[in-house]
């Protein structure tokens, strides 16, 4: 087990166990259900392999992890929680909860980011109150990356990968920026079916059912009402090999709502509030800035329409469409769709 404590406490004993660093990460990343070893590397990029191998060795001696293996056509390895380590399910969900308290800063230059680490908001905003009675299963599609959502009076259960256990009541595909306005509640089902930014599958009722479970899984995926959220997903896109050399400040302007971006050869800070040295603010409405995003508007079909302008150096503007992946013409935006 490694270095301990040496208290005869109950709080010591258990950090002996899930205290070392990447070990809670690693429950975290179990809680999604059985994962490969590669799914665990992948899941958490910055772990070394041995250090991967040691932790998982040591959960598998404390009894909070255990191997399994898949039955086919899978037929592989998988390691996954035991009842003991699956019973860590609310500590690492009042941990989130927790820790979106700090999320008053924006992303730090170098944070990476994954989908499945929101899975962790989404389980921590659940309202059992609002899922009682209710029998269901969401599935989602954000940028490729699969998950759905089990709901069982009142109870819910978050997993990697399309349903199977049943058929879902609705079936969404997006992407990140507007799943993420979904969860802030500053878009809804049916203003991202409208404006084309989602998908819904389903029967009769899918869209009810999309409706139903953003209402249970709460109001936001952060304290900031979302505001952080659409930040996080700007920074989500930078594109570092695009931003070699550039030393600029760009400005986003969403109705009342303000951020920034500072770029330096290749870094990235992404900031809240309007920036007085940007280089070029972009200004628009969310819907149109996440058409931007998704790459299915480009910026000259914006600034053509008349739905975003931009203000400063127009060469800036060009840089920023390329640090951030955003199509210029409307070429670029199709072969993006």
């Amino acid at each position: 087990m490694g270095r301990s404590y040496d208290q005869f406490c109950p709080a010591a004993r258990a950090l002996d166990v899930v205290g070392g660093r990447w070990t809670l990460l690693i429950v975290r990343e179990l809680l999604l259900g059985p994962r490969r070893y590669t799914d665990l590397a992948e899941g958490l990029p910055g772990i070394g392999p041995n250090v991967l191998a040691e932790r998982l060795r040591a959960l598998r001696e404390a009894g909070v992890v255990t191997q399994a293996k898949l039955p086919p056509p899978a037929a592989t390895t998988v390691y996954e929680l035991t009842e003991l380590g699956a019973a860590m399910r609310p500590v690492v969900d009042e941990l989130t909860r927790w820790g979106l308290r700090l999320q008053n800063v924006p992303p730090r230059p170098g944070e990476r980011f994954r989908i499945g680490w929101l899975l962790g908001c989404v389980r921590a905003g659940f309202r059992p109150e609002l899922a009682r009675g209710v029998s269901e299963t969401y599935e989602f599609d954000v940028d490729g990356d699969v998950f759905h959502l089990r709901v069982e009076d009142g109870t819910l259960d978050v997993r990697y990968g399309p349903a199977t256990e049943r058929a879902a009541a609705c079936s969404v595909t997006t992407d990140l920026a507007t799943f993420m306005a979904i969860g802030a509640r500053l878009l809804d089902i049916p203003d991202v079916l409208e404006r084309g930014l989602a998908r819904v599958e389903g029967g009769p009722g899918a869209v009810e059912a999309g409706g139903r479970a953003v209402s249970i899984l709460g109001g936001h995926l952060d304290d900031t009402g979302g505001r952080y959220g659409i930040i996080g997903a700007v920074g989500a896109t930078f594109r570092p090999e695009a931003a070699r050399g550039v030393h600029e400040t760009y400005g986003f302007l969403l109705g009342e709502f303000a951020f920034h971006a500072r770029v330096d050869d290749g870094a990235l800070q992404m900031c809240p509030g309007p920036a007085d040295d940007a280089d070029v603010t972009l200004s628009t409405d969310l819907a149109t800035f996440l058409k931007l995003g998704a790459g299915t508007l480009s910026l000259e079909d914006a600034f053509g329409t008349g739905v975003a302008t931009a203000t400063g150096d127009p060469g800036a503007g060009l840089r920023m469409a390329a640090v951030f992946g955003v199509p210029f013409t409307a070429a670029e935006a199709a072969a993006g769709a």
